[in-house]
């Protein structure tokens, strides 16, 4: 598994010929926080490009491994990322509550199968067990510009970290 906060930052290197081509920027989630769907890559200060989780190879513990330059794109030319980065959705540093209107906490970060891309759990903190909790990912998740929710059933599966 890995966690959103340490891909970020990592090289973004391509198997075919060896380029590093940047940094990994951010990842991003489908809108119902349960699937990578790719990452946002900073190749220098005045380019942003995005990578599709479909042309990742490996994620090593060092770098993020794609395929070819093909799979490095702009954002227009990866319709699914682009309707994510438009909306401005940001699951990290939601706060997170049930539908009944229980605060939860805030999402620190989540982790994901490096193989499958699927979220496992999110992070949370500032919640009513304790500091530091984790929640497995819930069936549902709502996320929105300043709050994420969960249905009141979700908070039953939070432990403590």
């Amino acid at each position: 598994m890995q966690k959103a906060n340490d891909v970020i930052g990592r090289a973004v290197v391509l198997r075919e010929g060896g380029q590093t081509v940047g940094k990994i920027k951010d990842v991003v989630l489908d809108q119902s926080g349960r699937q990578v769907l790719g990452f946002v890559i900073s190749e220098n200060v005045f380019s942003t490009k995005v990578a599709p989780w479909s042309g990742v190879q490996a994620i090593g513990p060092d770098s993020v491994v794609l395929g070819a330059s093909t799979d490095v794109v702009k954002p227009e030319e990866a319709p699914e990322l682009k309707e994510i980065l438009d909306k401005d959705l940001h699951i990290r540093g939601l706060r997170l509550q049930t539908t009944t209107g229980k605060d939860l906490g805030k999402i620190e970060d989540f982790q994901f199968d490096e193989q499958s891309g699927a979220v496992v759990n999110y992070e949370l903190t500032g919640g009513p067990l304790s500091r530091h909790t984790i929640m497995p990912a819930p069936m549902t998740l709502e996320i929105g510009k300043d709050l994420a929710f969960v249905g009141p059933e979700a908070e039953a599966t939070i432990v403590k970290d």
